[in-house]
């Protein structure tokens, strides 16, 4: 979501990997839900890391449960998944179904795309960047197709957009290292 609001211009990074929110609102409810919590946080420059863990990180999930709602929501309203309740141990719980139909769908966009020549759009780099990294989109490719997706890759890895997903993304990892050192150290006893 960080990276979309910087595509589209509602977040700003600066040379110091720092996030300034623009004047431009987004559009969307879940980026909107997520901006609004950047902006209660008064400052005018923030980094990554302090936007991450004080919503993912933080004592209370209200701020992460408020934007996942809103993405859920949205979700839902494009038909991608549905929510089904489902019996279990400790009563009912919410269960998210995918619709496969618009998966493949989605899949074989992607996938024509990144095949095609010409132009990149910033939003197949954002996504074949994303989903590269989660070593998901070589899954997508038979070995035949693996050569040109190759190619696409080392297009898209020197973009501008290319960049902006790594540094969002070492955030995360560092950020989820800490987490899993911090656990482990309490969990181990004295």
């Amino acid at each position: 979501m960080i990276v979309e609001m910087i595509l589209n211009d509602n977040l700003e990074v600066t040379d110091k990997n720092k996030v300034i929110l623009s004047e431009n609102r987004p559009t969307e409810n879940y980026n909107i839900k997520l901006y609004d919590i950047i902006k209660d946080m008064n400052k005018e420059e923030l980094s990554l890391r302090y936007i991450l863990s004080s919503i993912c990180y933080s004592f209370s999930s209200k701020k992460l449960k408020s934007i996942i709602s809103e993405l859920e929501n949205k979700m839902i309203e494009d038909k991608l998944i549905s929510l089904e309740d489902k019996k279990g141990l400790f009563g009912i719980k919410k269960v998210i179904k995918i619709n496969e139909d618009e998966f493949s769908k989605i899949i074989e966009e992607i996938k024509n795309n990144l095949l095609e020549k010409g132009k990149l759009t910033d939003e197949l780099v954002l996504i074949a960047s994303l989903l590269n990294s989660t070593r998901f989109l070589k899954n997508i490719f038979n070995k035949y197709e693996k050569e040109k997706l190759n190619e696409r890759l080392e297009e898209i890895k020197n973009s501008d957009i290319a960049k902006k997903v790594k540094v969002a993304q070492s955030v995360i990892s560092n950020m989820s290292a800490i987490i899993t050192v911090m656990i482990i150290n309490a969990s181990t006893p004295v």
